[in-house]
């Protein structure tokens, strides 16, 4: 139980469900299933991109662009479908840009060696342009019922969104876990040096995570756009610092070379029921971010002083 608690990812679960426990004392009507399953909804786009941040972040990297990045993919796909374009085209031309916008941070990053976090700062000033660019400054609504099918399709009576969130949420643990690329992007973020000096090709290895987070935000893009059925041209500006927290929250190192997918997932959960308590108790807005900065500080104090404490009886 000892070894249990010392990871993130299970204190972070029995926290989860304190605050649940808590709700249902204080408004029973919280824990409805159709209110615990729009939680789980309002998580999902947080979640995918905290899968990717997650990867980033654990090669001591950080991209503030992927909010903007997924709001163009929405922005694009919703054009396309406006414009007579077939969903399954739509969608793939979607994940393409994505990738594009992941291959533009990574190249800057691995190739030119600039500083991730420079890098995606004026990436995101870039791609937030490009939405005003693609749409003139229009929202994009009225889509086909074709598409919006994908956001609204139900599986023993789980939406699709958080059926590819649970799936991704899969696939990657197998990749950070059990893959020697996966063990490598450990090993960057640990000690690039080290790394570099045992045969791990540090600038591709780099490449990887932030090729990864450009395909997410795409995902996220199309299930976000799917479901709700129109965007913005400022749809994902607050998705940035929400990725980068929910990982935090879910046990990545900020100093890099640790950290989960499943920890992860659970940071944006957490930051989702926070948002609905948050409702439930006819709080203004301005509360979440004051909650979410807490935690996030009480998170990384937290890291810093285990590292301490590791070096010390190391």
């Amino acid at each position: 139980m000892k070894a249990l608690l010392k990871r993130r990812e299970y204190t972070l679960a029995l926290f989860i469900l304190l605050m649940l426990v808590v709700m249902l004392v204080v408004s029973p009507r919280f824990l409805e299933p159709n209110n615990l399953l729009n939680i789980l909804l309002n998580s999902v786009t947080v979640g995918i991109l905290a899968l990717g941040q997650c990867l980033v972040i654990i090669t001591k990297g950080i991209d503030l662009s992927v909010g903007a990045n997924m709001g163009l993919v929405t922005l694009v796909v919703g054009m396309l479908l406006l414009k007579g374009e077939s969903v399954w085209l739509s969608v793939v031309l979607g994940l393409f840009v994505g990738i594009v916008c992941g291959i533009l941070n990574a190249m800057l990053i691995s190739i030119i060696k600039l500083p991730p976090i420079i890098v995606t700062l004026g990436t995101m000033s870039v791609y937030s342009g490009l939405m005003y660019l693609v749409t003139g400054g229009q929202w994009v609504q009225n889509l086909p019922n074709s598409f919006l099918a994908i956001g609204n399709f139900k599986l023993f009576g789980i939406p699709a969104p958080v059926l590819v969130l649970l799936v991704l949420l899969f696939i990657l643990t197998l990749f950070m876990e059990y893959t020697v690329v996966g063990r490598y992007v450990y090993a960057i973020g640990n000690n690039p040096s080290a790394a570099r000096l045992a045969g791990v090709s540090v600038g591709r290895t780099v490449v990887i995570p932030y090729v990864l987070l450009g395909f997410l935000a795409g995902v996220s893009g199309v299930l976000y756009l799917s479901y709700n059925g129109f965007s913005t041209p400022t749809t994902g500006s607050d998705l940035n610092l929400e990725s980068i927290a929910a990982a935090v929250i879910g046990g990545t190192n900020v100093f890099g070379g640790r950290g989960t997918a499943f920890g992860a997932v659970l940071g944006a959960v957490l930051l989702g029921v926070i948002t609905e308590a948050l409702v439930f108790f006819h709080l203004p807005a301005v509360w979440n971010d004051a909650v979410e900065g807490l935690i996030i500080l009480v998170a990384v104090i937290t890291d810093s002083g285990l590292s301490r404490s590791r070096r010390a009886t190391g």
